[in-house]
């Protein structure tokens, strides 16, 4: 729908990442899913396979920031195991977002249509949280955690 915002998410298999949607076998250990995603916006390049971590609470904290941001506040997180962070703050009358990751000494940021990112970001999240309760069944309340913020955000709210 947005083909400016490109979000791609993976699961680690070894030195291997495998898309999560083609990914059909099953997690056993729900507490440490090794993944990435790849973030570009308008073809700039936020978030890499470089940055993999555990993909699982990465949505998660992603998906808060998400809730957070719809609601015209600013969000920032690391990653969970490493040293990068996210931040998403609204700017130009709350119309749209910048997105900002530093990682190291470097940082990417870039701004966007705030509907246009919630829309392909929750979009996204919400797909990866419902395949992952088909892959990893004992990730069902991580799930749930995530998808109650995700269901939360408004896209046609108006600040």
């Amino acid at each position: 729908m947005y083909p400016e915002i490109i979000i791609n998410t993976y699961i680690k298999m070894g030195d291997d990442f495998i898309n999560v949607f083609d990914f059909n076998g099953h997690i056993d250990n729900p507490d440490n899913i090794d993944g990435a995603i790849e973030l570009s916006i308008y073809g700039k390049k936020l978030i890499d396979k470089s940055m993999w971590d555990y993909i699982d609470a990465l949505w998660c904290y992603l998906s808060t920031g998400l809730s957070v941001v719809s609601n015209g506040e600013e969000f920032k997180t690391n990653f969970p195991d490493q040293p990068i962070e996210v931040k998403f703050k609204p700017i130009h009358n709350n119309h749209n977002i910048l997105v900002s990751v530093t990682c190291s000494s470097s940082e990417a940021k870039i701004i966007v249509d705030k509907k246009a990112f919630l829309s392909a970001m929750s979009n996204h999240a919400k797909n990866f949280f419902e395949h992952l309760e088909i892959i990893a069944p004992k990730s069902m309340s991580t799930c749930s955690y995530a998808l109650t913020y995700l269901n939360k955000i408004d896209l046609n709210r108006r600040d």
